[in-house]
């Protein structure tokens, strides 16, 4: 796959984990989560705005969408999240799988990259991506228990 093709998928999925986290920050009770799920929306943001003006140099435009797999998944969560008391559970069990998908697809795609620069904002991100995975995959054991 080409750089280019790469970094638009990669843009596709984190534009998935921003609306996703975004929509469960409105839909959980608890404050806590809620300011949690914000702050991660915003983050996704701030990696897909540094591929995105990668990608300009490349001379193409990011998309601003995300993909239909992130879509599908939402709507299942909703879905889900509405036939349960513990909805709470149900978007963190969900978003720590985006998380996932997240962290694989960067660190296989742009760690690896030729590109220099690439590979200096995937260095620049890669610890804070890994955090923000392994808060979610915390947080979902905790409920789970």
């Amino acid at each position: 796959m080409s750089t280019t093709s790469n970094l638009k998928d990669l843009i596709e999925l984190l534009n998935d984990g921003e609306k996703f986290y975004d929509e469960a920050a409105t839909k959980v009770k608890t404050a806590a989560y809620a300011d949690l799920f914000r702050r991660m929306a915003r983050q996704k943001q701030a990696i897909a705005s540094d591929l995105s003006a990668r990608l300009a140099a490349y001379g193409e435009t990011a998309p601003q969408g995300g993909t239909m797999l992130g879509s599908l998944r939402k709507f299942y969560t909703d879905m889900r999240a509405s036939m349960t008391k513990d909805n709470e559970a149900v978007y963190v069990g969900q978003l720590e799988q985006t998380e996932d998908r997240i962290l694989e697809a960067f660190r296989d795609d742009l760690t690896q990259s030729e590109d220099m620069e690439l590979r200096r904002i995937a260095e620049r991100h890669y610890p804070d991506l890994k955090r923000t995975h392994d808060e979610m995959r915390d947080l979902k054991r905790r409920l789970a228990a």
